[in-house]
């Protein structure tokens, strides 16, 4: 086994583990009755299932060939880091502006479950 292989395994077992942990987590989000436990049990699934498509990333990216056409590959990879910084860009904004709303939000509240909520996903 080279070095590299002991690597990839234990990524894959990583990524079993957190497939595991998404249908776990899908489970318990539908016996759970309380909304801000449910909130938590999805953003748990969702850090979960993120996590599972890094390491199905990684798996790619340790599987890789080099390209038949090594300049097209270089042009594209170059293209979607383009566009995905553009993307970024527009989501920091985005979440900017929420976080703004949000905090216009938690001064105008006097429910303190309601700003609980609010501080804790903010």
């Amino acid at each position: 086994m080279k070095a590299g292989d002991s690597v990839v395994e234990l990524v894959k077992k990583q990524k079993r583990a957190e497939e595991a942990m998404v249908k776990v987590l899908e489970a318990l989000e539908g016996k759970v009755h309380n909304e801000a436990a449910k909130l938590l049990l999805a953003e748990l699934r969702l850090d979960s299932t993120k996590h599972a498509s890094i390491c199905e990333l990684i798996l790619k990216i340790a599987d890789r060939k080099v390209p038949d056409r090594l300049w097209d590959a270089r042009i594209d990879s170059y293209v979607d880091m383009q566009v995905t910084k553009r993307e970024l860009e527009r989501h920091v904004k985005l979440e900017d502006d929420m976080l703004k709303d949000v905090e216009k939000v938690i001064a105008s509240t006097k429910d303190e479950a309601c700003e609980a909520v609010v501080h804790s996903h903010c």
